[in-house]
């Protein structure tokens, strides 16, 4: 497996997040000032929530959330089969926002969202998402399945 597929897989970024978890973990064990245990306490806190927020295939465009003070209006939901953007509309209709290629997990899933955008008009390419303009959007991403 490469760093792509790695990159892209779930059940790597799991254990990933389990991992640092553990090492967070004990690192709060042995570490002995007030300071440096606030600080290690607040980096397990962060990883809590990354592990609920993977575990819940849900995502959040923190520039949207700080624009509209809303968590909920920036709520990015996948689907938790393919991992893919349930809310497709939601993401072509969005403006005043900047997409680019890391919103998305693989070149599949910002090519159908970028076809479906401008099927129904949206023009996805303000976004640079083609930005050799070759018809392939989001090129340094992996393939997806």
């Amino acid at each position: 497996m490469n760093i792509k597929e790695l990159r892209s897989s779930k059940k790597a970024r799991l254990w990933t997040i389990g991992g640092l978890i553990a090492l967070a973990l004990i690192a709060l064990y042995f570490v002995k000032g007030t300071t440096a245990k606030a600080i290690v306490g607040a980096m397990l806190a962060i990883l809590l929530v990354a592990l609920g927020l993977e575990a819940n295939n849900t995502d959040y465009d923190l520039g949207k959330a700080i624009e509209t003070k809303s968590f909920s209006k920036a709520k990015i939901e996948r689907d938790p089969a393919t991992g893919n953007i349930k809310n497709a509309d939601a993401f072509c209709n969005a403006q005043e926002i900047d997409y680019n290629c890391s919103d998305f997990k693989t070149q599949k899933e910002a090519n159908e969202i970028y076809q479906k955008c401008k099927t129904s008009g949206k023009n996805m390419d303000a976004y640079g998402l083609d930005g050799d303009k070759d018809g392939k959007v989001c090129e340094s991403l992996p393939q997806g399945k």
